[in-house]
């Protein structure tokens, strides 16, 4: 057994595909970092996941890494080595695939930490979606369903920055990586043999964004509950608060709302006035913090009661339903449902609700350009798009198989190709 730290006794992982599973290397030193890391450089995929916590703090606290490739598994310590740029350079290397299952937080690491992303990039959670698992199926899940294993479920919720970690919990990471390789192996050849495999790359390229990861200060006062409750001025002012909170959190790594709560960020912009002995008196709001930064918020306030008009935030525009809207959603939705039987997928994943109702609304009379929603884009558009805007056009008609009873699209006579 080779353990490449001073932790011992990893339990051996029951096999798979007919192979034993390797004894986990938990690397805690940089020289075995290196020596992992070369091993590493010679594998054409590796299996990634992450263990982390974000509870008290604005950026998540990086916690452990698996990697998992050419039967070997590594468990990387990040707390005890403090130099992990050769493992940055691996997993950005562009020639080997990295597989993740719902890599979305894992990869807002990857970008914390190195500023780049890890290209080219397998999420089995996406590839799973395009397949028929269902939309946002777990990663405990799939595996059971795949390769018929169950994975213990005991360290879901464990404390991953204490340390000496347990067998348990490193037998517990371990497993995320391992079996991910013949999830991804099943996967990648269901996608190739039904011909989806440009659909994970247009799926995955929001992951690929580095936009993604970077917060849109001018945006988050749509994320502060209640914040549709207010209108003009008062909104400026919202939008000032939110920025000064999030600058404020990020600057002391703590979460937002431990920061200063929804509620008073609300009862702060809906103010006419303002001033220290007012924001003594307000509900939620302790006195270290108004001694603190009272000052700063009344001038953060100010500088958005004082905004130009042409500034003020515009909530979005709400969508009045024309007449038929509720009849014609229906219809969309049957055939929308329809659509994805015979694709072998959900019907969620095609289109959602709202914009479906969006189609619906503007079917009224088909005037104008139609909604910019997903399902009107890339492979959405070839499997239901161009079928939903022929239906409202009156170009295809559904009816019922009288010997299946199920329904059927047919083309309308004369209608254009």
């Amino acid at each position: 057994m080779r353990v490449v730290s001073s932790w011992q006794g990893a339990a051996q992982i029951v096999s798979f595909c007919g192979m034993s599973s390797p004894t986990p290397q938990f690397i805690d030193t940089l020289d075995a970092l290196h020596e992992a890391c070369r091993a590493m450089a010679a594998c054409h995929t590796l299996c990634v996941d992450t263990e982390f916590h974000r509870e008290s703090t604005y950026y998540a606290e990086f916690a452990l890494m698996q990697v998992y490739g050419g039967g070997a598994c590594w468990l990387i310590d990040p707390i005890r080595v403090n130099d992990l740029s050769c493992l940055w350079r691996v997993l950005c290397d562009p020639s080997i695939i990295k597989v993740f299952h719902a890599g979305r937080q894992d990869l807002e690491i990857f970008f914390q930490q190195c500023g780049q992303l890890p290209t080219p990039l397998f999420d089995t959670q996406i590839a799973a979606a395009l397949l028929g698992y269902g939309q946002q199926i777990g990663f405990g899940n799939l595996v059971q369903r795949i390769t018929k294993k169950t994975l213990p479920k005991g360290e879901s919720f464990t404390n991953w920055k204490a340390r000496p970690l347990t067998d348990k919990q490193l037998e517990y990471a371990a497993d995320d990586v391992i079996w991910l390789m013949p999830v991804y192996q099943h996967l990648r050849e269901r996608l190739e043999a039904t011909g989806r495999t440009a659909w994970l790359a247009e799926e995955q390229q929001h992951l690929l964004d580095p936009a993604t990861y970077q917060m849109d200060d001018a945006a988050l006062l749509w994320r502060v509950k209640g914040a549709s409750k207010l209108k003009g001025k008062h909104l400026a002012v919202l939008q000032q608060l939110a920025a000064w909170r999030e600058q404020a959190a990020r600057q002391r790594d703590i979460p937002r709302r431990r920061m200063i709560s929804d509620d008073a960020l609300l009862e702060i912009a809906r103010r006419e006035k303002l001033d220290m002995a007012t924001f003594s008196r307000m509900r939620g709001v302790n006195q270290g913090f108004v001694k603190r930064f009272g000052e700063e918020l009344i001038a953060v306030w100010r500088r958005g009661m004082e905004a130009d008009e042409a500034s003020w935030p515009r909530p979005p525009a709400r969508r009045h339903n024309r007449p038929g809207t509720d009849l014609r959603l229906e219809m969309l939705d049957t055939l929308l449902r329809l659509k994805a039987e015979e694709g072998e997928i959900a019907a969620s994943i095609l289109s959602s609700k709202s914009d479906l109702s969006a189609l619906a609304s503007w079917g009224y009379r088909c005037q104008g350009e139609a909604p910019d929603v997903a399902c009107l884009h890339g492979w959405r558009y070839e499997l239901v798009g161009r079928d939903l805007l022929k239906l409202l056009r009156g170009e295809i008609c559904m009816s019922l198989n009288p010997e299946t009873g199920l329904p059927v699209v047919s083309e309308l006579a004369g209608a254009a190709s």
